[in-house]
């Protein structure tokens, strides 16, 4: 197989009304180099759209699910990378992470760059320890309740009190107003996630979400922020707009110095209707999949992840435009039938 110099595999290529990051990431990647190198698109399911995505994609493989830990991940990875060799990897999904940081050095040994967050910095933004990392980097965090026991639930219920909502461990987010509501959405995330679920207070304000990239050493290569403009049942955002917000850039430098950040960051807040306080709702340990806007305002955090992968030196702070708008859309992805059967019986596609 004659490949170009440089290959970059990006997992997480799922397309739903709540898309994961891999094809964002990887859009703003191929425009970084100008074509200048090879991607490789990793899915989980034969019905990822991103494994259709030929204009992204020359080469996309089946992953094992992340239930079948690190081991089997690593197999099946170093199978490839014999197949198809690969310089930079970049895992875009929660529930794939802490495979993914299991295995680093493995994966390094055979060469396969990677820049994402260690094990530590994993743990310490976990969303069942978010509330020390606030006492840690001065961030105010809602009130919260780490539940593991269901019929322990109503206690924390009546500790945080209503508002509030009920989180998963990895997915998923439903705001309650009563015990019935309580229960039903803990059920829910339980069936697909387990325990733990969290109970936080709901804060009331505007939503506001920062996509960064740290060095490691507890600086930030870049950030930028977003205030949502459309909001979708689920509370993603479908449209929204790059912002200059002082409180923001402060907050984030906080984060990175307590944390000593390395890789890709996406931090969730709110701004408290009422007040000039800003709550840390969430910590993604990957890029979010409006990342192409960071592309758009003109820092491509995606494609310096690459570069710091790759070990080349990065200016920090670099700057953003303010006012850049995306609105989400759909597209139908076409392709022959052959090729599902082709994915679903190989697990794998090549194209041309």
């Amino acid at each position: 197989m004659n490949l170009p110099d440089f290959c970059v595999g990006v997992t997480g290529l799922n397309m739903t009304d709540s898309p994961a990051p891999g094809v964002a990431v990887m859009r703003c990647i191929k425009e970084g180099f100008k074509n200048r190198f090879t991607g490789i698109g990793f899915g989980y399911d034969s019905m990822d759209a991103g494994l259709y995505e030929r204009q992204f994609f020359k080469h996309v493989y089946l992953l094992p699910y992340p239930s079948e830990g690190p081991e089997n991940l690593l197999e099946r990875i170093l199978t490839i990378h014999k197949k198809t060799p690969m310089d930079v990897i970049i895992p875009t999904l929660d529930a794939e992470l802490f495979n993914f940081i299991s295995i680093r050095k493995d994966l390094q040994k055979e060469g396969i760059m990677t820049f994402y967050p260690t094990k530590e910095q994993y743990e310490m933004c976990a969303k069942i320890k978010l509330h020390v990392l606030g006492e840690k980097a001065d961030i105010l965090i809602p009130k919260t309740s780490v539940e593991k026991e269901l019929k322990k639930l109503s206690a924390g219920i009546e500790n945080i009190g209503f508002p509030l909502m009920v989180k998963g461990i990895y997915y998923d987010a439903y705001l309650a107003y009563s015990y019935d509501e309580v229960y039903r959405f803990t059920r829910k995330i339980v069936s697909r996630w387990g325990m733990p679920v969290i109970l936080q207070k709901y804060i009331r304000g505007v939503e506001l979400d920062v996509a960064a990239l740290g060095d490691g050493e507890g600086g930030c290569i870049g950030y930028v922020p977003m205030r949502k403009l459309i909001i979708t049942d689920k509370g993603k955002g479908w449209a929204a707009v790059t912002i200059n917000d002082q409180k923001i850039s402060a907050l984030v430098s906080r984060f990175f110095s307590a944390t000593k950040w390395q890789g890709p960051a996406e931090l969730e807040l709110i701004k408290e209707e009422g007040s000039d306080n800003y709550y840390l709702i969430e910590i993604n340990n990957r890029f979010p999949a409006w990342i192409y806007l960071s592309k758009a305002a003109g820092i491509n955090l995606p494609y310096l992840t690459v570069l710091m992968a790759r070990g080349e030196t990065v200016e920090k702070n670099q700057p953003y435009k303010i006012g850049v708008v995306y609105n989400r859309g759909t597209c139908d992805l076409v392709f022959d039938m052959k090729q599902l059967e082709i994915m679903n019986m190989e697990g794998e596609l090549h194209y041309e």
